[in-house]
């Protein structure tokens, strides 16, 4: 059960040159360089979860849908961001809300957890905030896109692993050492980023799907847990490089690891 458990933290956490369409009025260059000229910014995302897997020693089938509306500020100059995560899980006929502040400093994320600051960074993972703003950069380098023009500026579709998406958002370590852990292997079943654009090149709305089946090699027990799982990100990017002032809470200092909240 410790295996299955650590697999949900997939959902909770869950690309050389490149190649824009003609005509569309963008190049490579300007993209990116808008990307890289956004300093600060709000964001706001909402993420859903759902997967089912059977346990055949129990002949028993688990469900379990998750929501998360995350709402911050991000600054990529000072690598710090803040804000609120509420969300609400149904296991099993229970539900579950809550709503923890957060904040990121360099390499450090923090969670503000019943009233008391708890340090949940994991080492592998250094960010400021939004991860779809690393893997929109990542993906254009790697991957010929085609870039359409809709009213009032460009989108791009394109179909991607969540692997691929893991290496561009710079969590491929822990997503590694996850499914190292609980023996699992992730299938992609379908899989895509769709992501606007204003007639600048900035993006202001990036939205990912995938559809994974998990695999849990159980040797003990000469069997495999199956887990279905649906993922559903959008994030939407608003007050470009306007000014914004991100303090450092009180108490960050005595902040203990998250793993002592949960035991």
């Amino acid at each position: 059960m410790k295996k299955l458990l650590a697999v949900l933290l997939l959902g909770v956490v869950l690309v050389a040159s490149g190649c824009i369409g003609s005509g569309t009025g963008l190049t490579e260059e300007k993209v990116l360089n808008a990307l890289q000229s956004i300093k600060t910014a709000h964001y706001t995302e909402n993420y859903t979860m759902k997967m089912y897997f059977r346990v055949p020693a129990e002949n028993r089938t688990v469900n379990l849908t998750a929501r998360y509306h995350v709402s911050a500020l991000l600054d990529r100059v000072n690598r710090t961001a803040a804000g609120n995560i509420t969300g609400w899980t149904h296991y099993q006929g229970v539900n579950v809300t809550f709503k923890w502040p957060f904040y990121v400093s360099g390499n450090q994320t923090f969670l503000k957890v019943d009233g008391r600051w708890y340090n949940a960074t994991n080492s592998d993972e250094v960010h400021s905030g939004s991860f779809n703003l690393r893997a929109i950069e990542a993906i254009l380098e790697a991957h010929n896109v085609t870039i359409t023009p809709i009213g009032g500026g460009y989108q791009f579709k394109l179909n991607i692993t969540y692997m691929e998406f893991v290496n561009a958002t710079g969590r491929a370590g822990f997503v590694s050492e996850i499914t190292a852990n609980t023996n699992a292997t992730i299938k992609t079943n379908e899989g895509w980023i769709l992501v606007k654009l204003r007639k600048d090149g900035t993006p202001y709305y990036m939205e990912v799907y995938f559809n994974l089946t998990i695999d849990i090699s159980q040797p003990f027990l000469n069997e495999t847990v199956t887990v279905h799982m649906l993922v559903h990100d959008q994030e939407a990017i608003s007050h470009v490089n306007e000014p914004i002032k991100i303090k450092k809470p009180e108490g960050i200092e005595k902040a203990k690891r998250l793993e002592d909240f949960f035991g």
